[in-house]
């Protein structure tokens, strides 16, 4: 029962738990991989870049401090309100999700999503997503937990996508979206985790 309420928590955070535990939970948990998305991403001031995922915030903070215009998307309202309150101004923050960008063709120079694609039904129609709203030679970075780590955790089984590595380079490629690498990465908090950096063309 707290595993299934605790899998719903960190798909769609809601209600008090959501705003006060959860959300903060998550950026506390992907820590190291949100470090590695940032570093890897090489944010520039001025640059438009989509946060997809937002978590509770914690990325979208750090790219707005360097001068980032950033978007995030999320689908739940007290994550969106908790990162519109932490981040001002310098960030829009959309109801929305993966399958459906609420963004035009072309809009964003670079993406990220870190700690989230295990919610995803399906990864194509995502990466089609992400494909779309970047522009030409657009740089797009996933943070995710090796599908070890994520079984490793007893309540993975209520909802929580364990993608296997090529599973989720094979949809990247598919979607236009050229696989530049992929680098190991462990943390005490998740396990094993991948950053993937791709390339629209």
């Amino acid at each position: 029962m707290i595993r299934r309420f605790l899998a719903e928590q960190f798909a769609r955070p809601h209600g008090a738990v959501g705003r006060f535990l959860v959300a903060p939970l998550l950026d506390w948990i992907g820590a190291p991989m949100m470090d590695a998305a940032f570093a890897a991403l090489e944010p520039g001031a001025g640059e438009a870049i989509l946060d997809l995922g937002v978590g509770g915030g914690a990325l979208s903070r750090r790219l707005a401090r360097v001068g980032v215009r950033v978007t995030g998307v999320d689908p739940s309202g007290v994550v969106l309100e908790g990162a519109r309150r932490r981040v001002g101004r310098a960030g829009t923050f959309l109801e929305g999700r993966g399958e459906a960008i609420p963004l035009p063709d072309a809009s964003m120079d670079k993406a990220a999503s870190v700690n989230a694609l295990y919610f995803w039904p399906a990864l194509e129609p995502v990466m089609a997503e992400l494909a779309r709203v970047l522009r030409p030679s657009g740089r797009l970075v996933l943070g995710f937990q090796t599908a070890e780590s994520v079984r490793a955790w007893p309540g993975h089984v209520h909802g929580l996508k364990a993608w296997d590595e090529a599973e989720i380079v094979r949809a990247t490629d598919g979607a236009g979206l050229r696989v530049v690498s992929v680098r190991p990465g462990h943390s005490v908090r998740v396990g094993d985790f991948r950053t993937l950096v791709a390339r629209k063309a």
